[in-house]
């Protein structure tokens, strides 16, 4: 028996989950199929930040102000995931804006502020601003104080995708499209590879929303969709080193900015073109160099904190030549292409940015509803997703945990906490902690496995931190995927293949920050994963044994 929909989205990223939602709160019959999982490509690797572009100003104010405005409505269906982030743009002698200019640039800024919830700049002295951030060079001439928020990536990812499902919309990871159905001039489904086995999806329309891997998925139809994407890379520190973000010019007159994130610290990014397969970018040495060399500029102190990993993804910029790539505007496209190349139930949506996926979402779904007949309003920007709708305070969870551990996890799961710590209630054993870095509970684990299409370590990972902490999984790896395999009744070999995969997947970012006291961490890493356990050894058997 067939399965047939309105519509099939391919990609699980926040653009495709965006989609679904949005498509399915219309009365739309929607299934999404996600290769991976939820927000394991592109959106997985940015900053997290719903910023409102200042640097656009200057030569795309349009996109500021979308950015502004959609970082509200962001902020009003996910109130649990949002965070203030207080914001410092250092000026250097060397930069090629003065201070006087620097703060005139964010005087236009301020006028989008209030958009999304911001607060005015303000200018400092090199001695004001020293008062802020003491660590901060005696060579700089000032600075300009601003706010931006930011956002868990994962879990708003993540909670998209399952207020579609809870709405309706089938929803799928690990279940890659591995070729379109195509009937003469017609793309009329896709066959799928997963958990479910092979099968065929019919639909009327069929989306491609699969970011910078929106050329392969033309491909299988034979069209090129020339595209122009970038390398954004990322550095994480073991700490917080400190208490606000900190902007900085590098030497090629970009900005680099460092972010207090959960526990850690991020610097970035780098823009450059990138040519390769989106599924093997990497961070390198000179990466990590010239995120360092900028930001030391201002923090002269830097390079004493452990570099965790490097972190790199590709943005799926819009086709654009003579230009570098941060002047490649960060609009988006939707692509019809029964008129562009007569080939229809086929329409791609590429370009863009994280913040403004909501109204990437809107305009698709714009188009979609309009061959359907389909007159229904959109209104996710004012539906709250899962957890939104009543987030509770910290301080009603206390008893049960600790203010640490309750504070984070109201943030991760807002009105939804409250299943999690009922289980805790029923079985104390269950509040006991898998990950200590972040923290971790082991409920907020299974809750992860039963609730929220969890089905690897990594995947748990994204919905809760698991090993994102300074060890970088050294003590919770095994301890998660006993967890894992318990939800999931899978045998020791399996468990066991899943802390090998996960460990696999997470030195793919370590290797890159082997120096000083990392390498002296991950030696610690390796002898515990190898030594102890002979991961190294067994994973053939292993192989052979957790099969199924």
């Amino acid at each position: 028996m067939s399965e047939e929909y309105d519509v099939i989205v391919i990609g699980g990223g926040i653009t495709g989950v965006g989609i679904a939602r949005d498509l399915v709160m219309r009365g739309v019959s929607v299934a999404l199929f996600e290769r991976d999982d939820f927000a394991s490509g592109t959106t997985g690797t940015c900053m997290g930040m719903l910023h409102g572009g200042a640097r656009y100003i200057a030569y795309d104010p349009g996109i500021t102000e979308e950015s502004c405005l959609e970082s509200g409505y962001i902020q009003r269906i996910a109130p649990h995931l949002k965070f203030r982030i207080p914001f410092m743009t250092v000026v250097t002698p060397r930069d090629r804006h003065g201070l006087s200019l620097m703060d005139s640039y964010f005087t236009e800024y301020d006028k989008y502020q209030s958009l999304k919830n911001g607060k005015l700049h303000t200018r400092l002295t090199l001695d004001e601003a020293l008062k802020v951030e003491p660590g901060l060079s005696r060579d700089v001439l000032g600075a300009v104080v601003f706010d931006e928020w930011g956002v868990d990536v994962f879990r708003l990812n993540l909670l998209n995708a399952l207020d579609a499902s809870l709405k309706g919309a089938l929803v799928e990871n690990h279940t890659p499209v591995t070729e379109m159905i195509v009937k003469g001039d017609r793309v009329e489904g896709v066959r799928v590879a997963g958990e479910r086995g092979s099968r065929e999806i019919y639909a009327k329309f069929v989306v491609n929303a699969t970011g910078p891997w929106v050329p392969q998925v033309t491909g299988m139809v034979g069209i090129d969709y020339p595209m122009r994407p970038s390398k954004g890379t990322h550095i994480l520190l073991d700490r917080r080193i400190t208490t606000m973000g900190v902007t900085v010019e590098a030497g090629d007159g970009r900005q680099v900015e460092l972010l207090p994130h959960e526990n850690t610290t991020m610097v970035g990014t780098t823009d450059e073109d990138y040519f390769g397969n989106p599924d093997e970018v990497r961070c390198n040495d000179q990466d990590v160099e010239y995120l360092l060399s900028a930001m030391e500029r201002a923090l002269p102190s830097i390079r004493q904190a452990r570099i965790l990993r490097g972190m790199a993804g590709v943005r799926p910029l819009l086709f654009d030549w003579g230009k570098p790539t941060e002047k490649i505007t960060r609009d988006f496209e939707i692509m019809d292409h029964e008129k562009r190349d007569g080939l229809g139930g086929f329409i791609t949506i590429a370009g863009g940015k994280m913040v403004i996926y909501r109204l990437m979402a809107e305009k698709l779904s714009d188009v979609v509803c309009g061959k359907l007949g389909i007159s229904e309003p959109c209104r996710t920007q004012k539906e709250p997703l899962p957890g939104g709708e009543n987030s509770p305070g910290v301080e009603e969870y206390e008893e049960v945990l600790s203010s640490h551990a309750a504070q984070r996890m109201v943030h991760r799961h807002g009105g939804r906490v409250k299943e999690i710590v009922g289980d805790i209630k029923k079985d104390p054993s269950k509040g006991s902690f898998i990950c200590h870095c972040e923290p971790v509970m082991e409920a907020e684990v299974r809750y992860s496995v039963r609730e929220e299409m969890a089905r690897t370590l990594d995947d748990v990972r994204r919905r809760v931190r698991l090993g994102m902490g300074p060890c970088q999984g050294t003590v919770c790896t095994l301890k998660g995927a006993v967890v894992l395999g318990d939800e999931m009744k899978l045998s020791a070999p399996q468990v066991h293949l899943q802390a090998i995969r996960f460990l696999r997947e997470r030195w793919k970012g370590k290797k890159v920050a082997l120096r000083g006291d990392q390498a002296a961490q991950e030696e610690l890493n390796q002898y515990y994963h190898l030594g102890i356990y002979n991961y190294h050894i067994l994973e053939d058997t292993l192989c052979e044994e957790g099969k199924g």
